[in-house]
């Protein structure tokens, strides 16, 4: 496994993220990535983890916490 494709758990945590978030995180990047790629939009360079990964270590991606919603009740 190459270095760039290496996220270490006490990476995630130093950013106040679990490890399980950071991993659904970049897959859905990495999924969104490819997808721009197969529509043409864009060239890669890497592989789309890469690209992901990359982002969450020069904190490119943000965890953004929904709020839930009230019940009705």
């Amino acid at each position: 496994m190459s270095k760039n494709q290496h996220l270490s758990i006490e990476a995630c945590y130093a950013k106040g993220i679990s490890p399980f978030r950071s991993v659904i995180m970049t897959s859905q990047e990495a999924r969104f990535i490819n997808e721009q790629a197969n529509l043409g939009f864009i060239k890669l360079s890497e592989k789309p983890t890469t690209i992901s990964l990359n982002k969450f270590k020069n904190d490119r991606l943000i965890a953004i916490e929904e709020e839930p919603t009230p019940s009705a009740t």
